[in-house]
């Protein structure tokens, strides 16, 4: 705004400068040819015929300049005006957008809270019923902030997954009703709270244009490019280090259901957010558990994802001391099975650490090892050894945990030209 300001008043300087230059020049192109032999009525008359010229110029040209200039001022405030109102209207819309989903999710919480208490098994019909009424409620989050269209998202996506094996976990679980109603009235009490919150006021209208085709076919298409707000987040938010990815993931995994655990992790797709969890405890165990067998075989190669973990602290009557163990469930989240069944030796000896890359990674001795679906297993572990594992490799964790940063710097970026070229 400075910028613009100071350019105004430079060309308001300008604008006047041309004016008196032009006026001076015709004072003394005009003074030249006056008679030196009479002075006095001379120069009365010049004085008289410049100063009617100069403001007859002075005159001609004020219309003209001032609407130029009334031009020049008038374009860039009224894009800023535009722009401004756009933003209002935008900020409006997602403040109503809020206000519609609060008492709605509100309303699913009244009906819901009921069930919490009841200690009847949870059908198919019950969760069908709970996706319709997630499915409309993600639908009014369409105008409505990011992090209350994300965890709708991930809510939505969730319990379809889980509606689309449930025939599966309903052989292999007894899932009641309150079970599953506290895991999702938690999350709709995160987004009546997220539904609450003062919309922020963007740091600047600028507009940034986005490439939609990458650059090498950039100049065989047309609209390639679409506009948007700088620093100005709608939507859904499909960043895996988002927060609220993390606080989403940390939500499913307080729950006692494991199946529930392996729908999010299918539906989340990176075990980056359950890693800052392991973080946050000062805890690590390999979050991708891949089979030393056919490293580069995508097709036969066994691959175990840490979809989830408990922590458990167990206090002998005897002596009271309290052992505290870790829960690890891994899952196969592809769409091929493995045979034959994995055992607690082969587990252990026959994999190694895809996520980390450690090489000849030692896995803990498990205290259990035990089956709790045909493509998921539970493995229990002293904490202890797990924070052991942490404190050796924290470093290497921390720098696995960074967000990567995708700008690349005038150098990078000339490099490339050059060599391109």
């Amino acid at each position: 705004m400075n910028t613009t300001k100071s350019f105004y008043l430079k060309l308001t300087l300008l604008l006047f400068g041309f004016t008196f230059i032009f006026s001076y020049n015709s004072f003394a192109g005009h003074s030249l040819q006056v008679d030196f032999g009479s002075t006095a009525e001379a120069n009365i008359s010049t004085s008289n015929f410049s100063f009617d010229k100069i403001w007859g110029y002075i005159v001609s040209l004020l219309g003209p300049g001032v609407a130029f200039y009334a031009v020049l001022i008038a374009r860039p405030l009224l894009r800023n005006k535009l722009i401004e109102n756009h933003v209002t209207q935008r900020i409006d819309q997602i403040h109503n957008s809020n206000s519609e989903v609060r008492l709605y999710c509100q309303q699913l919480i009244s009906n819901y809270t009921p069930s919490i208490y009841k200690h009847d098994k949870f059908g198919d019909e019950d969760l069908k019923k709970i996706i319709r009424d997630i499915e409309k409620g993600y639908l009014i989050t369409q105008d409505s902030s990011s992090e209350v269209a994300t965890l709708m998202y991930f809510l939505k996506n969730t319990l379809q997954q889980y509606g689309r094996r449930f025939n599966y976990y309903e052989q292999k679980f007894h899932v009641f009703s309150s079970d599953i109603f506290p895991f999702v009235i938690n999350v709709l009490n995160r987004v009546v709270m997220y539904s609450t919150q003062v919309i922020p006021i963007p740091a600047s209208t600028d507009i940034s244009n986005v490439d939609l085709i990458v650059k090498p076919l950039s100049r065989f298409v047309t609209d390639g490019k679409m506009s948007k707000f700088k620093n100005y987040r709608l939507g859904v938010n499909y960043d895996k280090d988002s927060a609220s990815c993390l606080i989403y993931t940390d939500m499913v995994n307080q729950t006692s259901l494991q199946h529930l655990k392996e729908c999010a992790s299918i539906v989340i797709s990176s075990t980056r957010a359950i890693a800052k969890l392991l973080y946050l405890r000062d805890i690590y165990i390999p979050l991708i558990w891949g089979s030393k067998k056919y490293p580069k075989d995508a097709l036969f190669r066994i691959e175990l994802t840490l979809v989830g973990f408990d922590e458990n602290t167990n206090v002998s009557i005897e002596g009271g001391e309290s052992n505290k163990t870790v829960v690890l469930y891994y899952s196969n989240l592809s769409n091929f099975g493995y045979s034959p069944k994995l055992t607690e030796e082969t587990f252990v000896k026959n994999f190694l650490d895809d996520w980390l890359k450690i090489e000849n990674f030692k896995f803990p001795k498990p205290i259990k090892f035990a089956y709790v679906t045909d493509e998921m297993i539970k493995v229990e572990v002293d904490r202890i050894e797990l924070q052991e594992i942490f404190n050796t490799y924290k470093r290497k964790i921390r720098n696995n945990l960074r967000i990567k940063n995708n700008s690349e710097s005038m150098l990078e970026r000339l490099w490339k030209y050059i060599c391109r070229n």
